[in-house]
């Protein structure tokens, strides 16, 4: 519910970790209202968001020897989409908002229209993904993962498919590497040593 985990989530990933798993990851977990996939994707972006992991979290490490890795992204092209069972990868019917990408490519024919990202954008974005690293270590996450697959913001940086992008992040893999690299360098530097 607005990005905050709830019993569900308590539930299931409690029982994964009773059953014996020995790492639990999240779902992509949104650094952003505007970064979510679905209006029913969990979030790291709110204070309650914090409350409500460390919630899972804290059960899983009371109940069980395993550890809790976050998984956060943003969603970039394939954002603003109805949840799975009411249609997946379908945009919303009402409600939507505004998305962002490497180049304005809509993700399928019949997807919204994101806005080719400015040097703006990608630093909000990079604050938007150092917060929620933040967040997560407040949370009690073991491990964090960035979301870096799947035709979401990062990996639409990555490949010349979506990255169409004639400045310095576009064109060659090295310069498409560069915002991906960037946000992992900005990450990793707030994200504690001790932890994967």
């Amino acid at each position: 519910e607005n990005g905050t985990v709830g019993d569900f989530h308590f539930v299931h990933l409690g029982s994964l970790a009773m059953g014996g798993a020995g790492l639990l990851v999240s779902e992509m977990t949104c650094i952003s209202r505007d970064g979510r996939i679905t209006p029913g994707c969990a979030g790291l972006y709110e204070t309650k968001h914090v409350d409500a992991w460390r919630r899972v979290i804290d059960y899983v490490h009371a109940q069980s020897d395993a550890k809790f890795c976050m998984q956060i992204g943003h969603a970039g092209a394939k954002g603003s989409t109805r949840v799975a069972w009411q249609g997946m990868d379908k945009p919303l019917a009402t409600g939507n908002w505004p998305l962002i990408a490497p180049s304005a490519i809509p993700f399928y024919p019949s997807s919204q229209m994101p806005k080719e990202m400015t040097s703006a954008d990608m630093g909000l974005v990079t604050g938007d993904f150092v917060s929620a690293a933040g967040m997560a270590d407040d949370s009690g996450a073991d491990m964090l993962e960035l979301h870096m697959a799947h035709g979401y913001l990062l990996s639409g940086f990555i490949t010349p498919v979506s990255n169409q992008r004639t400045d310095d992040h576009g064109g060659s893999l090295a310069n498409r590497l560069r915002f991906p690299l960037h946000i992992f360098d900005q990450v990793r530097a707030v994200w504690p040593d001790e932890k994967p």
